[in-house]
């Protein structure tokens, strides 16, 4: 893992965690965001098929949800999350400033619904994505689960900060876009601290590669056509290219149904 561009993004990241996260001010939702809100709930995509964005919206009708809006320099977090989940802001803001030199408008619906594999069959989006965004558009980031939003707010800054090589298929864009997004993941896990770095990455791929094994054998997932390849499987190589150790995905794995992508959280 001794390569420039390790050192480089981890210089990236130290210099980030030298100073205190961005200032950010709770603010009124406005009429404005609310229309906004319901125009993303009403909206039909390919990504959130389960309607976990209109279910959790049904909860702040029901008064069971919140709606919480963060304000900062670098732009504007909506959050839509039950009344015991206390948002990480000081966290997400530090992820937009080191990955978006524009401002953001970053929507996120909570909902509690996890990344599980399904008994049978193929992966589908509905198992196992939890975001999406506009090319080059910092403004439209929308986060329709709980569960890793930090993983999801960084895989989607990435497409938003035009980082996309637009030459590749849509498969390759992903998972290039998810493999920086989890080296990213650890580096701030690890504060830019190279050491802690490399113990985290190297838990990350073989967290990875053990999840590949069940994917492999129960859910058929081998190339490109298959879904969850793009997620999952697809970033080994693009490891590989970086010079990361990849080892072989195992013959057989003991590892539970969770989809969830990442093992590690950034921190304060």
């Amino acid at each position: 893992m001794d390569t420039l561009w390790v050192d480089t993004m981890l210089q990236s990241v130290r210099k980030e965690y030298a100073y205190s996260s961005p200032k950010h001010t709770l603010a009124d939702v406005t009429e404005s965001d609310k229309q906004y809100i319901d125009s993303l709930v009403e909206d039909t995509n390919q990504f959130d098929t389960l309607q976990l964005k209109k279910k959790i919206m049904t909860q702040v009708k029901e008064g069971t949800a919140i709606i919480t809006k963060s304000s900062s320099l670098h732009g504007t977090i909506i959050i839509v999350h039950r009344a015991d989940y206390k948002p990480t802001f000081h966290i997400w803001w530090r992820i937009v400033r080191l990955l978006s030199e524009k401002p953001v408008r970053i929507v996120i619906f909570a909902h509690p619904s996890l990344r599980t594999m399904p008994s049978k069959g193929p992966i589908e989006a509905k198992h196992i994505n939890g975001g999406y965004a506009i090319r080059c558009d910092a403004t439209s980031i929308i986060i329709y689960r709980q569960e890793e939003i930090s993983r999801v707010m960084i895989h989607e800054l990435l497409h938003a900060s035009c980082s996309d090589p637009y030459h590749k298929s849509v498969e390759c864009i992903e998972s290039d876009t998810e493999a920086w997004t989890e080296i990213i993941l650890c580096a701030m896990a690890a504060k830019g601290d190279k050491n802690s770095y490399n113990r985290y990455m190297n838990d990350q791929i073989l967290y990875s590669v053990e999840q590949a094994s069940v994917l492999r054998d129960k859910h058929k997932v081998h190339s490109e056509s298959d879904y969850a390849w793009r997620y999952t499987i697809g970033k080994f190589e693009v490891w590989k290219r970086l010079g990361l150790h990849v080892p072989e995905i195992p013959k057989s794995s003991t590892m539970n149904r969770s989809l969830r992508l990442t093992i590690h959280e950034p921190s304060l």
